[in-house]
């Protein structure tokens, strides 16, 4: 049985050259600045990223509650640290894509 494999999008808050690094390790990875959604309202982010089962790779503090969310999502990665560093951040996505499936991702929030 073959399992899904996790796309990402990141949203302006995250440095895009994660996502070019992602593009290297073969990970399907979009930025904000790649479809022109910079500085948009929230709502429109995870629309978004639901439309095209993408997981939402934010920091911003917004998405860590699940409570908030208005439409049924991809999955949502939340880095806590915006300080985080652009390795680290590439790391957490491969990690997460190497161990997790589209599937289990649905509806779900992951601190990294």
């Amino acid at each position: 049985m073959s399992q899904s494999k996790l796309r990402y999008y990141l949203d302006e808050n995250m440095d895009p050259d994660i996502s070019e690094q992602l593009r290297r390790h073969g990970v399907d990875a979009l930025a904000a600045r790649d479809v022109g959604l910079l500085q948009v309202a929230d709502g429109v982010k995870l629309r978004y990223a639901a439309a095209h089962g993408r997981i939402l790779c934010t920091k911003d503090s917004d998405f860590a509650d699940p409570v908030k969310w208005e439409v049924k999502h991809d999955g949502v990665a939340f880095f806590p640290d915006r300080s985080v560093s652009i390795g680290y951040a590439v790391n957490a996505l491969l990690e997460l894509y190497r161990n997790e499936t589209a599937e289990n991702m649905k509806n779900s929030l992951r601190y990294l």
